[in-house]
């Protein structure tokens, strides 16, 4: 029953998720772009390697990468790795749509909610489908609260992601924040009690994107969109 419900609310949030929202912080002057670590503005529908940690060294040779991981369902969660750079894991790059979308703007900003997606062609045959969700219930296993793309649970909950910027950083480093929504008078309202996105690492050093007290550090490089024939290797996990 419940997993019931929480597929009718996430079907009504796709359907008016371009009416009766408030998506930007205020009228008037537009916030600031989100930018790529080239100080480039990011642009909705382009692609881009999301990365993790930017400011942290990483030894030479070695590589962060940001791709799904099969879980046990089906569903895949986002994950984080640092691998040498010669058998990684290929970062599978991600676009952005803001929420609701503009046509006038092709900017992303900071503190918009948006969508988060992975190519279709790349992941949709193995997880059902690219949007980034976050799971609604903890984890049988992690206690934790995944990102993930697909949905074979069933216990996803409806809600936009946005980044801010991290004033701990240098000026191209961003937060990427959570914000839960719901459904009111046919219109869908975004709740403040937004979360931030960090990474929890397992027992044997898996770390996947989860709900997190503590908040990681994003930065972004342009990529090109992948390819439709394009075979993406993931790991399947046994957890």
């Amino acid at each position: 029953m419940e997993a019931i419900s929480l597929v009718t609310v996430f079907l009504l949030f796709l359907s008016f998720t371009t009416r009766g929202v408030s998506a930007r912080p205020s009228l008037g002057v537009l916030p600031p772009a989100v930018v790529d670590s080239s100080g480039n503005e990011l642009l909705k529908g382009k692609y881009y390697d999301l990365l993790a940690w930017p400011n942290a060294p990483i030894a030479t040779l070695y590589v962060s990468t940001i791709s799904p991981l099969v879980e046990r369902n089906g569903t895949c969660w986002v994950q984080h790795k640092v691998e040498l750079f010669t058998i990684a894991t290929p970062s599978l790059p991600v676009k952005f749509f803001p929420i609701p979308p503009d046509q006038e703007d092709e900017v992303i900003r900071e503190s918009t909610f948006l969508n988060i997606q992975f190519s279709d062609a790349a992941v949709s045959h193995v997880c059902g489908d690219s949007l980034w969700k976050v799971i609604n219930r903890p984890d049988q296993v992690f206690g934790q609260q995944f990102v993930v793309v697909g949905d074979n649970s069933g216990f996803t909950r409806p809600g936009w992601f946005k980044f801010e910027r991290n004033s701990e950083h240098p000026r191209r480093d961003y937060k990427l924040l959570w914000c839960p929504v719901y459904v009111l008078d046919q219109s869908v309202r975004s709740s403040d009690d937004c979360q931030t996105i960090g990474i929890f690492a397992d027992s044997d050093g898996i770390e996947r994107l989860s709900l997190a007290d503590t908040s990681v550090p994003f930065a972004f490089r342009a990529s090109a969109e992948p390819q439709s024939d394009q075979y993406l290797k993931m790991s399947t996990s046994n957890a």
